[in-house]
């Protein structure tokens, strides 16, 4: 919460309409056992999708989490911004999920405006949608446009 004031973010409203997260090592503790049929299974869908590990650390670890959405509600993308101190040297402050990128980060203003404001990062947008600004999206960096 810190982290998003200093940003300009205070707003409960985009915590909870664009399900923003921290992840903090606590996913294992919400997962059946890993030495357990459905505890292994899902860690293994978790890793395939790259959320977790192999390490059973979580890819995320120490961000704040943006899903991205597509139209029918589904996790399409996730991008995670580092904002723990004293980060190992070589830790990379900007994470998304392996692979190419996907997804339209509010796609919902694409369809809805003739106008919008695109911006290179989600927390930019994010900082014109608490501004106001209903009609944004982002791009995921400066060569980040996707097929979608």
């Amino acid at each position: 919460m810190k982290y998003l004031a200093s940003r300009g973010l205070q707003s409960s409203e985009i915590i909870d309409r664009f399900k923003l997260g921290f992840a903090n090592r606590t996913l294992g503790y919400g997962l059946p056992h890993a030495n357990r049929a459905a505890g292994a299974a899902l860690r293994g869908r978790l890793q395939r999708l790259g959320i977790y590990r192999e390490s059973g650390h979580e890819h995320f670890n120490g961000s704040l989490v943006i899903p991205v959405f597509n139209g029918q509600g589904e996790v399409v993308e996730m991008y995670g911004r580092k904002i723990t101190p004293k980060l190992r040297e070589g830790t990379p402050d900007h994470l998304y999920l392996p692979g190419a990128h996907r997804g339209v980060w509010n796609e919902e203003a694409l369809i809805a405006c003739k106008e919008i404001v695109l911006c290179e990062a989600l927390i930019d947008a994010l900082t014109f949608w608490v501004a106001g600004f209903r009609n944004v999206t982002a791009s995921y960096g400066v060569n980040g446009f996707t097929e979608d």
